[in-house]
């Protein structure tokens, strides 16, 4: 049976899928200097991630909005709180299925009504990354389902990574921190 879907959850994927849309070459020339991999490496894991979620949302579009796509290096993490199994595994096997995808991580949690807690917790552990100076949050992406917190991206070293899971960990409201960091030294 399909549910309706509540008018702040369609507000929040308006806001998503427009701010996906308002690409500028500031951003994008700002986002590639941050970067720890090479541009080549950029577009590479960006044609892989698109391959992917195109192929996800060809399946089905609403659920594809339940799977977030990643990759770096070739790597590839699937995160999500999604309930369908088959999706799941669909998911999976397609990533593993795409050309330039050298290893395939999955984090599926079950589906919960935490959005509203959860999109006001990876507020404040945006928040606690970017402040802290120690670390430089800029490639640390945040998932954050049913209270619980995943680290993905690149960072520079092993001890970054390690900071980045203890300034998430000390966020009031995270039951859990699992990190998918990978230094590039």
């Amino acid at each position: 049976m399909h549910r309706p879907t509540p008018p702040a959850q369609c507000a929040l994927i308006l806001c998503l899928a427009l701010s996906a849309i308002a690409w500028t070459p500031w951003g994008a020339i700002y986002g590639s200097a941050r970067d720890e991999r090479s541009v080549g490496d950029q577009a590479a894991d960006k044609k892989i991630s698109l391959t992917i979620k195109t192929a996800l949302a060809d399946k089905d579009s609403a659920l594809a909005l339940k799977v977030h796509v990643y990759c770096f290096l070739g790597q590839v993490y699937l995160v999500g709180a999604i309930n369908d199994t088959a999706f799941r595994s669909f998911s999976v096997k397609t990533a593993k299925g795409t050309s330039g995808v050298k290893k395939v991580t999955q984090y599926f949690v079950a589906e919960s009504d935490t959005t509203t807690a959860d999109l006001e917790l990876v507020a404040k552990v945006r928040t606690a990354l970017i402040g802290n100076s120690d670390l430089s949050s800029t490639q640390i992406e945040q998932e954050v389902m049913n209270g619980e917190v995943v680290l993905i991206g690149m960072v520079r070293t092993k001890a970054d990574a390690a900071l980045a899971v203890k300034v998430a960990k000390s966020v009031k409201g995270v039951r859990k921190v699992t990190s998918f960091l990978i230094p590039s030294k």
